[in-house]
């Protein structure tokens, strides 16, 4: 009889415990072309740059509410910092991620934080992971991996890479392969009418949008907002002067003259004038705080102030795997006719819709018909 007890208690643990996927060691290729050995799937990764084109989306893309499940640490007080809005919606729909051990990202990382909480994998952007190149490599020299990824450079081969990266890590190939699909046709909505330009390229001025008092950051053809303008056939201003990015002169921006101007914007929690974008932004919201940037003294002669065509987008859309709306708000911004058919606010509230833990709501993308 209590043979039979014991064999009954054995049957019921088994059925009661949890199944652990077994782990295989795999050699994955990173963004920067390293060979990394990780045992996947992987369960607990350690995110980096959570609010600036990191793995966070697309952590979320493949994996839905249980993402915050295979999260060790985030760099949580990063995201609230300078998108707060995004924060605030996730945390809601996920309440599970306000409880997540928080590090820092980059060179502001303490590695012996990160290393004692056991992360089976840290990812990390790959500008990032430059940035703290002498910090990963003492992560790594611990035993725990770092995969790269991009998202800024706009390219198509990296997103794919990216996705993919995700999907091999946390043993979801399959949906990876049909986020990108769904990627890549959003994408081809505005890239297949590229030949039906046939106009000069308008010149273009990019600037994050961060104090109508003074200038911010602007973005080459190289990075972000500026890739994505050179691409939908803008002339990017920011060319030759700028590398990558940073803050352009006024004098050169005033000579250049611009014929479209896009501002974007966050919610900075330290930069209550920025250009509210978002998910707690409305059509009142964008309007009013985008006004100031369009009356800054000496501007009132560019072309763009001059024709009203002066555009507002979320900052975030430009360096994600929600970036394919990006792509269709900078065609719209530069050639409203050909591309007066896409709607990118619709199209990335589908995406929130079959993808994300939350569902699309806010203002993101102001065009000067709202002005």
């Amino acid at each position: 009889m209590s043979l039979l007890l014991c064999s009954c208690l054995f049957c019921l643990i088994l059925v009661l415990s949890p199944v652990l996927a077994e782990k295989t060691e795999v050699s994955l290729t990173d963004i920067l072309g390293r060979e990394v050995k990780v045992d996947v799937p992987v369960d607990n990764m350690a995110l980096q740059w959570s609010a600036s084109g990191g793995p966070f989306f697309t952590l979320f893309a493949i994996e839905g509410k249980d993402a915050a499940s295979k999260i060790a640490a985030i760099d949580r007080e990063n995201l609230k910092e300078n998108r707060y809005d995004i924060w605030e919606a996730f945390s809601t729909a996920v309440p599970e991620l306000a409880s997540l051990p928080n590090i820092e990202s980059g060179k502001d990382l303490n590695p012996e934080t990160l290393i004692a909480l056991h992360p089976s994998v840290v990812v990390a952007p790959k500008d990032c992971y430059n940035e703290g190149i002498d910090i990963y490599k003492k992560i790594e020299d611990a035993g725990i991996p770092v995969i790269t990824i991009d998202f800024h450079e706009e390219k198509l081969e990296n997103h794919k890479k990216s996705i993919e990266l995700m999907g091999q890590l946390l043993g979801k190939e399959e949906k990876a392969a049909e986020v990108f699909d769904y990627y890549k046709a959003q994408q081809e909505k505005v890239t297949s009418k590229l030949d039906k330009i046939t106009t000069t390229e308008p010149r273009v001025y990019h600037e994050n949008a961060m104090d109508p008092n003074e200038m911010s950051t602007s973005h080459s053809s190289a990075y972000m907002w500026g890739s994505m303008l050179n691409q939908m056939r803008g002339d990017v201003i920011a060319d030759g002067v700028i590398e990558k990015t940073a803050v352009m002169s006024e004098e050169y921006l005033l000579k250049s003259n611009p014929e479209v101007i896009l501002f974007t914007g966050s919610y900075w929690a330290n930069k209550p004038d920025s250009l509210r974008l978002g998910f707690l932004s409305d059509e009142k919201t964008a309007k009013e705080t985008l006004e100031p940037f369009k009356h800054r003294e000496g501007w009132e002669n560019l072309d763009a102030i001059k024709n009203n065509r002066v555009y507002g987008a979320n900052i975030g859309i430009g360096r994600d795997i929600t970036d394919f709306a990006g792509f269709q708000m900078t065609a719209k911004a530069l050639y409203p006719d050909v591309f007066s058919d896409v709607d990118p606010e619709a199209n990335l509230r589908d995406f929130y819709d079959k993808y994300m833990p939350v569902k699309l709501y806010g203002k993101w993308f102001v065009e000067p018909s709202e002005n």
